[in-house]
């Protein structure tokens, strides 16, 4: 009996071997519970591991997504596995803490859904941009990799009500508990009645109020580029075919009154508008011209752009006419006097120092355009060429101010490249192009070289703004050589003026040969190259003239007997110079003229103390000869 048992039990053990290692493979595709009783460790574990891998068919690096959910979504290894084409996210939110009494950044990161139909997470990653009831953002990326690792999202674009609705649900909770630990019984319950249906009338009333009055009150220029950010994603595109079609409820064209036409260009018009009580500077571009306009919204939109020599942007929208055409349009702060151009082509003529300040505040708007400003966090002003400078692209704010305008075909050079990536790089105004833009040598991978075209285009206008100059030479001469030593020694740039040429010590010797005073006569408006080239020049035209011949306009041979005129002299022909990295930047520009408007500012000074010394002296000589009659 002992050794059949014995035979049982062997021939069990060797059948059982035998059917496991057969039937492995197969024992793979069958649907184990995990939580199965029985089951051996290891056995399960292969199990597992192969319902997982054909569970995330998409587990690729590319497809990898950093993930702080529970491990029911992310795993234990804080990765979630996206669609192919789908996003992955950064999600932040504030949220009140009611214990702690504060506000508390949440951070979320994880996969975005595919959506169907658009191949990509159009909706999810550009939820931010809608209004919400708490501050929300979420930031988006296809590459995988764990892209959304150290991915900042935008910022919040609607938080300005988040405050009242916490001190609100803050007071209520303290109220409410309040009422919990003192009221008891049904006499109370019947005062909480009547409380709450009052509190409920002053918060209703309170609202009705506060939305009357939202909608009543006006928005400022000033907070119109908020409600632009607002309204963004809905204008990305005019409907012109290369992008969807957008509706506005309320559009910025709505709230124009268009008063007249004031200019002309090759993108459009500019008209003069009402605008909520102000006079703006409406700018129509046609839909054969949006991406210029895009380049100009997104440029007047960059971080930290803002400046007193920019023209202050206001709003943009797409608006269709009576005509059914659609139009695009940019609106800017409206300044009467017009452009440069126009303010040189009075009879007026410019003195020296409205001559210096005009140069001197268009040369602050370009330095800042050409610099790169770092702020606060992840805010970056990038660097922008503006690639159309001349004298009908600035505008003169106000008498001696200027202010640049017209950035339709400005580059902007962020993160090692630049943008838009789809660019011209001949283009601008012919008669303003510098010569390596005329001979196509310009290296667009060196974006320095676009600032530096800029500089050239700027010496053409400073010629442009001198030769409207009338002055005389004698008393400017007289005036400025007392005080150029002394300049000499401080700004490190006088000793070039006095010295140059040797004149001022030889007018200080000659001085008192001089019978008549001399005078510079200012000449009338003409653009560079007048009586060279015609009124509107061929590009074949400007490269024989500035490139082959190296042809510049002529300065005044008067301008030598001017210190001041003299020294910008020397700054054109060194900022128009044949090579680019030869010329001055933006800033160096800005620093000498700096030291000229100081070194106008002491001469006028000192000639104020002279005038009172010498009023002084004649009263005291007056009096002296009344007492001695």
């Amino acid at each position: 009996m002992n050794i059949v048992f014995l035979f049982l039990l062997v021939f069990g053990f060797s059948h059982c071997a035998v059917d496991y290692d057969q039937y492995d493979d197969e024992d793979l595709a069958l649907s184990i519970p995990k939580d199965a009783v029985g089951v051996p460790k290891e056995f399960r574990r292969r199990v597992l591991k192969e319902m997982a891998i054909r569970q995330k068919p998409n587990d690729i690096p590319k497809n990898r997504c950093y993930c702080n959910y529970d491990e029911s979504i992310c795993g234990k290894n804080m990765t979630c596995v996206k669609m192919d084409g789908a996003a992955c996210y950064h999600a932040v939110e504030e949220k009140y803490n009611k214990h702690e009494k504060r506000m508390e950044t949440q951070h979320k990161w994880g996969c975005a859904t595919l959506e169907r139909g658009s191949g990509a997470s159009h909706l999810t990653c550009n939820s931010w941009r809608a209004a919400h009831h708490s501050p929300k953002s979420i930031g988006c990326c296809y590459e995988g990799n764990f892209c959304n690792k150290d991915l900042v999202p935008p910022p919040y674009v609607h938080h300005h009500k988040e405050k009242v609705l916490q001190e609100e649900d803050n007071s209520y909770n303290e109220t409410n508990s309040s009422f919990n630990n003192v009221i008891n019984g049904i006499e109370m319950f019947f005062i909480i009645i009547a409380v709450g249906m009052i509190a409920f009338g002053v918060v209703w009333w309170a609202y009705r109020r506060r939305s009357r009055s939202a909608k009543e009150k006006p928005v400022s220029l000033s907070t119109e580029s908020s409600y632009w950010d607002e309204k963004r994603a809905m204008m990305e595109d005019s409907g012109s075919g290369s992008g969807q079609a957008a509706l506005l409820q309320r559009t910025v064209r709505q709230d124009l009154t268009i008063i007249q036409t004031i200019g002309q260009g090759r993108y459009g018009e500019v008209r003069k508008a009402l605008y909520r009580g102000s006079y703006v500077a409406v700018k129509t571009f046609y839909t054969t011209d949006e991406d210029s306009w895009k380049n100009e919204r997104d440029v007047y939109q960059t971080n930290m752009i803002n400046h007193e020599n920019i023209l202050q942007f206001v709003a943009a929208d797409i608006w269709s006419e009576e005509d059914s055409m659609t139009k695009m349009l940019l609106i800017t702060d409206y300044h009467e006097l017009g452009s440069l151009s126009d303010y040189l082509c009075r009879e007026e003529t410019l003195t020296t120092e409205e001559a210096l300040r005009l140069i001197h505040s268009c040369l602050c708007g370009i330095e800042h355009l050409h610099a790169s400003v770092q702020g606060t966090g992840s805010f970056r002003k990038p660097e922008i060429a503006h690639r159309d400078i001349k004298s009908k692209n600035i505008i003169v704010k106000r008498p001696n101010v200027c202010c640049i305008a017209d950035l339709g075909l400005a580059l902007r050079y962020q993160n090692n490249e630049i943008i838009p990536q789809k660019y011209n790089v001949q283009v601008g105004t012919k008669r303003y192009m510098a010569p390596e833009l005329l001979s196509n040598t310009l290296n667009p991978q060196d974006f320095s070289q676009f600032k530096m075209a800029d500089i050239y285009s700027m010496a053409l206008v400073m010629w442009e703004i001198v030769i409207r100059v009338e002055v005389n030479t004698c008393e400017e001469v007289s005036a400025l050589d007392e005080t150029a030593a002394d300049h000499s020694a401080s700004s490190g740039i006088g000793e070039s003026i006095s010295s140059s040429d040797n004149y001022s010590r030889i007018q200080r010797h000659q001085k008192p040969k001089v019978e008549s005073p001399a005078s510079l006569k200012a000449k009338p408006y003409m653009p560079p190259f007048d009586g060279i080239v015609h009124n509107d020049p061929s590009f074949d035209d400007m490269r024989e003239v500035v490139y082959v011949r190296k042809v510049r306009p002529p300065p005044e041979l008067a301008w030598k007997k001017v210190p001041v005129l003299h020294k910008l002299s020397k700054l054109m022909e060194d900022s128009w110079h044949a090579m680019p990295h030869f010329r001055h930047t933006a800033l160096k520009l800005k620093k000498e003229t700096t030291k000229l408007i100081e070194m106008t500012d002491r001469q006028k000074q000192q000639q104020g103390k002279e005038m009172f010394q010498q009023q002084d002296s004649c009263l005291v000589e007056s009096a002296t000869n009344r007492y001695a009659c």
